[in-house]
């Protein structure tokens, strides 16, 4: 009876091999065999058994996906967004508005791999064939209306060969510190980066980043329908990060970038700013922008963070950018002066220490809300980089937005976003930029946006 027990044990303990312990299991039952509790029948019958089980093990592992022997890492990741917006505003200058509610949806999928601890791609598939926007409305164009499609949003190589210097080329994330005045945070680019850091001491950093920006011949953000070289965008920045106390805060952060176009003058065509239903509003000649990004954090009180933060943008060839309209369509003169833009304001939220503020980090129940006022002269920054929903991709507009949130799960937000905007200068007669959702002259504007997002 107990040899039939122990055989039992045995052939159970056995059962649960797999083919890496192999030889394992094949001295144990050598041992049961010298020790007199199994015969060499018993035992080449119990090897056999596994052997065959193993087999069918083997083959079941090999029939699932298989992951390339070179990645050392891979991430899954992505996220889906449900907003519920309202968006009205009035038009400039003649009779029209426009009242629009819609429901939409965003959905984003990619993933990231390592290699050898140096190399590092990401890729990302997304909605929204222009990049200036990733969302879809539901239910648009009715029944007849096709399946959305997800388009690349990032496709990129990346090297990092030592703690302090970072390569990156193809569809990259935005490399530069910057605010939504300047640049739309869906916006990608096209082309090359570098970023390096230096760490002076415990509390202080000096990083350095930039890179370059492809626009080809065909892009809307060249001359349209004519064949001309392509255009780079190329910019430059410093920025430097002062931690008063590493654990304890306060910290501040201030960057200092220099944007500059090639090519920007081709087919002698320029930014027409009340020009209507054409791209000439979006034209990128005379643009040599200087920015000056800001955050200063700090703890109020335990489980309460405070943010202060500012951009300002100027463009150094703002007067001529103006001239050269005014060249264009003698008689118009306005906007002497609109060639910078400024944003300055206020945020708090619940965070665990002040660590958790710096990097931005929230678990479940936190909140957090920032308000501020911004005004953006007609002439000093990119009317195609800047943020698509507060202003709807317009320059020549001031005003007030709010964004707030509340986590609801670890990776589950709840956002709420309101804007207030009005025409900055009137005697451009305009608020130019990309068409966005008014497609029209702007004298107000009002948005409120809903969100909950679920991220993975």
């Amino acid at each position: 009876m107990k040899k039939k027990l122990i055989y039992t044990l045995a052939a159970i303990l056995i059962g649960f091999s797999t083919s890496i312990f192999a030889d394992s299991t094949e001295d144990l039952v050598n041992a049961l065999v010298a020790k007199g509790i199994l015969t060499e029948d018993e035992a080449s019958l119990l090897i056999k058994k596994n052997t065959g089980e193993s087999k069918a093990r083997d083959q079941k592992v090999k029939s699932k996906l298989s992951i390339s022997k070179y990645l050392d890492d891979a991430q899954l990741y992505g996220e889906i967004r449900v907003r519920q917006e309202w968006r009205s505003a009035d038009q400039f200058g003649t009779p029209g508005s426009i009242d629009r509610s819609r429901q939409r949806y965003k959905i984003t999928l990619g993933i990231k791999t390592q290699i050898a601890n140096d190399w590092f791609t990401d890729l990302a598939l997304s909605m929204g064939s222009r990049g200036r926007s990733d969302n879809a409305t539901l239910g648009g164009g009715g029944y007849a209306e096709s399946k959305e499609e997800l388009f690349v949003k990032r496709a990129m190589v990346g090297w990092a060969p030592t703690d302090w210097l970072k390569l990156q080329a193809g569809r990259i994330k935005n490399p530069l510190y910057t605010k939504s005045m300047i640049w739309d945070k869906d916006l990608t680019w096209d082309g090359f980066s570098w970023g390096t850091k230096y760490k002076m001491s415990k509390q202080t950093t000096i990083s350095t980043t930039g890179g370059v920006n492809t626009m080809q011949g065909d892009d809307s953000q060249s001359t349209a329908g004519v064949d001309t070289d392509s255009q780079y965008m190329i910019s430059a920045q410093v920025i430097g990060k002062h931690k008063f106390d590493a654990k304890s805060g306060p910290s501040i952060k201030v960057g200092l970038t220099h944007t500059m176009y090639t090519n920007d003058d081709d087919g002698g065509l320029v930014f027409d700013p009340t020009a209507q239903g054409t791209d000439a509003q979006t034209y990128i000649n005379d643009l040599s922008l200087i920015e000056v990004p800001a955050d200063y954090k700090m703890m109020v009180k335990p489980g309460l963070g405070m943010t202060v933060f500012g951009d300002y943008a100027y463009n150094l060839k703002g007067d001529d950018r103006r001239k050269a309209w005014v060249n264009e369509t003698p008689g118009n003169n306005g906007g002497a002066g609109d060639d910078s833009a400024f944003m300055l304001g206020i945020g708090f939220g619940s965070y665990k220490d002040f660590i958790a503020l710096d990097k931005g980090k929230q678990k479940k129940g936190d909140w957090k809300g920032n308000i501020w006022y911004q005004e953006v002269g007609t002439y000093s920054v990119d009317p195609n980089l800047v943020d698509s929903d507060v202003f709807d991709s317009k320059v020549n507009l001031k005003g007030i937005a709010f964004k707030g949130q509340y986590m609801i799960e670890d990776n589950v937000k709840f956002n709420v976003a309101y804007a207030h905007g009005e025409i900055n200068d009137e005697s451009v007669g305009c608020t130019p930029g990309v068409a966005g959702d008014t497609a029209m002259c702007i004298d107000s504007m009002d948005l409120l946006q809903l969100d909950v997002t679920y991220k993975f």
